[in-house]
């Protein structure tokens, strides 16, 4: 019998480690650079804490949890359900504001960590109980409990990068669907080892957790992201998929184009989401014997909506691939994505999740069912009475060998409503606006840029590695533009 379908046997009996530990407790779940975690080990550690958070934990309650180390949020992504709470993985590199405006907004009262980090002094211990927890004996007879299928699991943010974070409630149901769908479009085998170097407590990658977890795959840990390491780990064949950002993908190219090694043939593909990946650099990608493949998804539906397969060798440019099964598309008056389906997960503070998911994604799909997205709703720009769609501007900017990064956006002015301005990343210097406007030649004239610009450094990022426009928005605003 196949072990996935193994496993839809055991949904509703155990907790996923239990699952794993049935099936196949020799099997390495996790690698590090010098360690190996069996699911078997795996579970004497979970299972070594479930007694002290049962004494910490009300049953229902949302518990933060905090560490530096990516391995901890696998152990705790199981223990805290199991002792009856919500598991809510935070951003141990936040400062305290951000984090404290967070827990009050879903009522979270309780930190718990394993070791003491910076931003953990620098929480006020009157506003949360921070409890450093600690392992006790382990033993089998130690009594356990899992949520039910439409039960609570745990609480992500959403990434927030040009509106402010919200809170999201994955239920068990939301989690196992999407990693099961995820499942039968890429087929990941036994033999891969995904390599997991993005945050754990957003949902990139926290969905790789989830699904070692529950399909009983293995990853590897970095627990920070080395574009040298990565291609290291790559040509040593330690890892065969990897999921990116398109900025980590751009620095792995470089380094991989530097290094002037042969990618071996283990190496499957790179998943490449969080932001639109560009032509150009899928087009790099194979020429240096990389498979990418663009991927779209949301917090809200536990990561993937629309993937391209690894068997699909006739992806039309610019398309993310199709919709997963089970996902349902469709589009309102204004061409926003709308999404439905098992994998789609509430607000917190909502009773019920709506039936049809706004994205706030503007796309369309051709006749063959490629989905394509062209910017965001509440990022289009209104200029002498045109409505300017940013995404489209960007990609034909970021085809102009100086540019490694691009940004477009609207600033307020009286005499067009709002100004087009282009902020970009560059090395080469005395670039001017004039030059960028001739290479846009495909667009119609109001759509060009009439600011630019220009910084020497890369464009400042969130945790996740997107460019975050608040933050460009902010650092810009001081130029007076």
């Amino acid at each position: 019998m196949d072990r996935n379908t193994k496993y839809k046997n055991y949904i509703i009996m155990n907790s996923w480690i239990e699952k794993n530990i049935q099936i196949d407790n020799d099997r390495i779940a996790i690698k590090t650079f010098n360690k190996s975690y069996t699911f078997n080990d795996l579970h004497k550690i979970i299972y070594s804490f479930i007694d002290n958070l049962k004494t910490i934990i009300k049953p229902n309650e949302a518990v933060g949890f905090l560490s530096e180390d990516i391995c901890e949020y696998a152990i705790f992504t199981n223990a805290v359900p199991m002792a009856k709470g919500i598991f809510v993985p935070l951003n141990p590199y936040t400062t305290k504001d951000e984090l404290s405006k967070r827990l009050i907004q879903i009522n979270c009262k309780k930190i718990i960590f394993t070791k003491k980090i910076n931003l953990i002094d620098k929480l006020n211990n009157k506003e949360f109980d921070l409890i450093q927890i600690k392992k006790s004996s382990y033993s089998k007879n130690i009594k356990s409990f899992w949520p039910k299928k439409n039960d609570i699991h745990s609480i992500l943010f959403t990434s927030g990068t040009s509106r402010i974070p919200k809170p999201v409630q994955l239920s068990v149901n939301n989690i196992e669907t999407n990693c099961y769908m995820s499942q039968k479009n890429l087929k990941v085998s036994n033999e891969d080892i995904w390599l997991l170097c993005m945050p754990p407590f957003h949902a990139g990658g926290l969905s790789i957790i989830f699904r070692s977890m529950i399909l009983g795959t293995s990853f590897y840990v970095e627990n920070n992201f080395n574009s040298e390491k990565v291609v290291e780990l790559i040509i040593n064949g330690k890892v065969s998929i990897i999921s990116l950002v398109p900025t980590m993908l751009l620095k792995v190219l470089d380094r991989i184009e530097l290094s002037k090694q042969i990618i071996p043939d283990k190496f499957k593909f790179i998943l490449c989401g969080g932001a639109a990946v560009s032509e150009h650099l899928i087009s790099r990608a194979e020429k240096l014997g990389i498979k990418v493949l663009p991927t779209y998804g949301m917090t809200e539906t536990c990561s993937q909506i629309a993937t391209t397969s690894p068997e699909d060798h006739y992806r039309p440019k610019g398309s993310v691939g199709k919709s997963l099964s089970n996902i349902d598309i469709k589009f309102d008056k204004n061409n926003q994505i709308l999404v439905s389906g098992p994998t789609v997960a509430r607000y917190f503070g909502t009773k019920r999740r709506k039936k049809w998911l706004e994205t706030g994604d503007l796309g369309y799909i051709d006749k063959s069912g490629y989905l394509y997205l062209i910017g965001r709703f509440d990022e289009q720009i209104i200029s002498g009475g045109e409505n300017i769609n940013p995404t489209e501007i960007e990609s034909e900017i970021i085809k102009i060998p100086y540019i490694d990064e691009a940004v477009i956006f609207g600033i307020k002015d009286n005499y067009w409503g709002e100004k087009v301005v282009l902020a970009i990343s560059s090395k080469k210097k005395n670039i001017s606006l004039e030059h960028i406007n001739k290479k846009l030649k495909k667009l119609d004239s109001y759509k060009y840029p009439k600011k630019l610009i220009v910084f020497s450094d890369p464009l400042p990022k969130n945790n996740i590695g997107k460019i975050d426009k608040n933050k460009l928005k902010t650092k810009i605003a001081k130029c007076k533009v």
